[in-house]
């Protein structure tokens, strides 16, 4: 009776084992995703001030299955019109970099048009917005909750009332630093004698030199909108300010200010909604992207015909200083 049992068990595995394997192969479906083949197209990108010259960097796009470099299109011609006159051709420079010697003005309208003998014409319209000045900064000295000391800075601007208007807030620490430079030559006279000098030369030492580093500040003030998507600031409007004075806050730890003297430069950048909605919607962009779970992003463009920003802006600057040397700062 036992033999009996073992074969009984034995046979009922293999049906068992038998039909998982029909089982599995009957419920096995092959699922063909057609994507579509985009057409590839003219990326420029470009934000335009009043106190620079214009730059346009130009590169193609790339199927979403691409995983090759940016290809930038050194050979692309780009044109600079201001009010619908043509200010000039800009100059290939580098990496799909084109620049004109041309300072743009605040309240003219700019458009860009850009042609590729492989791709479909592309153009953009643009116009840079007056400035909003800053009044007043202050500053005031507090502590986390390890101790550490945090500088608290306070922006006072007016907004212009009856206008939409939005910005971004940036700053960036200007101080004075030894920074090792690998092309200085220092030269050491050993021994001068009646026929021989003996020097010593090396290659590559310190030098004292200005540097300007970004400030990465926190702030929980409630008309910040999105973190600008280069780390540089925060981007807000003016839609519950409209017309009236407001103080912005900004927190920086100590840890950021390396050098006794500390010159903390403090950026209002005034731009338009163009350049607003593209920060924004780039910002959200990134956020998104490290989200399985979260719906994707549709970057805002203006450039009709392809892909990016031709943005402009205006800013205002004021500092204040801060003493005292807190943190350490590295330089290869």
């Amino acid at each position: 009776m036992l033999l009996n049992f073992n074969v009984m068990k034995n046979k009922i595995i293999y049906i068992i084992i038998f039909s998982l394997l029909v089982f599995g192969y009957a419920c096995e479906k092959v699922i063909e995703i057609d994507i579509e083949d985009a057409k590839i197209k003219i990326v420029a990108n470009s934000i335009i001030e009043p106190d620079s010259i214009v730059r346009v960097n130009v590169t193609r796009s790339r199927h979403i299955l691409d995983n090759a470099s940016i290809i930038p299109l050194n050979d692309a011609e780009v044109k600079l019109f201001e009010n619908d006159i043509l200010v000039g051709t800009l100059v290939y420079t580098s990496r799909g970099n084109f620049e004109i010697d041309y300072y743009p003005q605040i309240g003219n309208e700019y458009r860009i048009e850009l042609t590729h003998p492989d791709f479909d014409d592309v153009s953009a319209n643009t116009i840079i917005p007056q400035r909003v000045t800053i009044n007043d900064i202050d500053t005031l000295k507090t502590f986390d909750e390890d101790g550490y000391e945090v500088y608290n800075f306070y922006v006072n601007f007016t907004d212009p009332e009856n206008q939409e208007n939005y910005y971004y807030l940036s700053m960036y620490n200007k101080f004075m630093a030894e920074i090792w430079d690998e092309n200085l030559m220092t030269y050491d006279t050993l021994y001068v004698g009646p026929d021989t000098t003996i020097v010593n030369i090396t290659q590559g030492g310190y030098r004292y030199s200005e540097v300007k580093d970004r400030l990465y500040f926190d702030s929980d003030d409630l008309i910040f909108e999105e973190d600008h998507p280069g780390g540089y600031g925060r981007i807000f409007s003016d839609e519950i300010i409209d017309g009236n004075s407001y103080t912005l806050k900004a927190s920086v730890n100590h840890w950021s200010f390396y050098s006794d003297t500390n010159n903390v430069i403090i950026e209002l950048h005034t731009i338009n909604k163009d350049l607003y909605r593209y920060l924004t919607s780039y910002s959200k962009h990134n956020y998104a992207s490290g989200d399985p779970f979260a719906e994707p992003i549709n970057v805002f463009t203006n450039i009709n015909n392809g892909i990016g920003i031709f943005g402009g802006s205006s800013v205002d600057k004021d500092s204040i200083t801060i003493s005292g040397s807190f943190g350490y700062i590295y330089y290869e």
